[in-house]
């Protein structure tokens, strides 16, 4: 029944065709003579064939469509751009159903001379590269022996690049990702060098990382491309220095040059390396601002280097255009690497600036409390000294009412603590008993209350 209903589409389309024109003297077809469709008989002979086939088409029935379809395709290829997307799909169905190594390869042949074809006639070779190179690396990647065919793979490469070159940020998610393969099978194969693999990583993350916003889909191609860098063993901290060493001299001044190393150390796991450092550094000096001085102070903490640290972190609290929050935390940083470098006093009034923009930020107040505890050697006789543990249980207190997931924290310092207030005796000869208020001096500078040891 089908086969009728297949026999009577022909009859009909053939006839239709037939009626519709009038047969001029003169015959050319558009492959021959440049134009969309051709001249006399042969446009006649075109415009009925692009008919047919895409009858035949919009059915699913490509087995009919075929034919028409490559008269077109070689008759009059520059009649429509639909048609070679349509061809597309129809070869990539009849490689994937063929069961002839030999016929398969045919047909990719033809495939990959369609999408030349497109790119002649229509143009557009950033965005048909891209599709072509994904197609080699589907279909050749692998070749008839089961082993990685490399001369197909530097092909799809070659392609994808190009493409990548042209379109950028239009580039489609999955050239980019598909990029990424085959330059790593490339490595794998000796075919191309670690720097070049890396050169490309950081060329296709540059145009990921701005369309991260757009889709959900670059989120994911951004975990893929990562995960197939972190597996191929590139992204060393030695590939990395490799890589940029040689270059920071003559760029050291190039503000984007010095952001995409840091950017990639920092990816990497790199933050310590020499040159990190050194790039960090230097685009303080290139553009300093709060932003910079905070990294750069981040930086030396993680080195151990405090004093380094509390000279950017300094910078930092200081800057223009800091919302509250964040500069809550950074003087709370600055508070702990002071009380590192045993500057107390610094600590103490750090502490309480990162309290003045956050009330309720428990970890300042634990800060606090452990400066001011620090500090106790500046107050004089051994009982002046233990009364700075009282101050400081006034702030562990205060951290837990107005934070909650210090409260561990909060309450272990003030079991400890207790036993370092001064005793019974000591309070009572002072003249002063529990409850009363006292003034602690020093940079603590407090009034508290007095609290004896059992």
């Amino acid at each position: 029944m089908n086969g009728m209903k297949t026999l009577a589409l022909k009859t009909i389309l053939l006839t239709a065709m037939s009626l519709l024109f009038v047969l001029p003297a003169i015959s050319q077809k558009g492959i021959e003579d440049g134009s969309k469709y051709g001249k006399g008989q042969d446009s006649i002979n075109c415009i009925k064939n692009l008919s047919l086939y895409r009858e035949f088409f919009k059915h699913n029935n490509y087995k009919d469509a075929i034919q028409p379809w490559r008269k077109v395709f070689g008759e009059c290829p520059a009649a429509s751009e639909r048609m070679y997307v349509e061809g597309i799909t129809m070869y990539r169905k009849s490689i994937e159903s063929s069961s002839s190594p030999e016929r398969k390869e045919q047909l990719i042949d033809t495939l990959l001379m369609i999408y030349d074809r497109r790119i002649q006639y229509f143009g557009g070779e950033g965005n048909v590269l891209g599709r072509k190179g994904i197609d080699i690396l589907r279909y050749r990647r692998i070749g008839p022996d089961g082993s990685v065919n490399t001369q197909a793979v530097q092909g799809g490469y070659n392609d994808l690049k190009r493409s990548i070159d042209l379109q950028k940020n239009k580039s489609r998610d999955a050239v980019i990702i598909t990029f990424i393969s085959a330059s790593i099978t490339l490595n794998q194969k000796d075919k191309i060098d670690d720097n070049q693999v890396i050169e490309d990583y950081f060329m296709a993350t540059e145009i990921v990382d701005k369309l991260l916003d757009k889709s959900s889909r670059w989120l994911r191609a951004k975990a893929t491309i990562d995960d197939n860098m972190i597996k191929s063993g590139l992204l060393t901290c030695d590939a990395l220095n490799g890589y940029y060493v040689p270059q920071f001299e003559a760029n050291k001044t190039d503000k984007d040059f010095l952001a995409k190393v840091i950017k990639f150390y920092d990816a990497s796991g790199c933050d310590r390396a020499d040159l990190y450092v050194q790039a960090s550094e230097q685009m303080y000096n290139v553009d300093p601002g709060p932003k910079s001085a905070h990294q750069l102070g981040i930086l030396f903490i993680a080195k151990g280097d405090f004093p380094k640290a509390a000279k950017y972190l300094k910078m930092a609290v200081l800057g223009e255009d800091i919302d509250g929050d964040t500069r809550a935390e950074w003087f709370y940083k600055l508070a702990v690497v002071s009380h590192a470098n045993k500057d107390y006093c610094d600590a103490i009034a750090y502490a309480e600036n990162a309290i003045a923009y956050r009330s309720n930020y428990g970890k300042a107040y634990i800060a606090l409390g452990d400066a001011i505890v620090a500090s106790r050697d500046n107050l004089g006789d051994d009982f002046e000294k233990r009364t700075a543990f009282w101050v400081a249980a006034d702030k562990y207190t205060k951290a837990k009412s107005v934070d909650p997931s210090v409260a561990a924290d909060a309450n272990k310092k003030l079991n400890e603590y207790k036993s370092q207030y001064p005793n019974h005796e000591e309070v009572f000869f002072r003249d002063i008993k529990d409850g009363d208020s006292y003034q602690v001096k020093g940079c603590i500078n407090e009034y508290t209350t007095v609290r004896s040891r059992k």
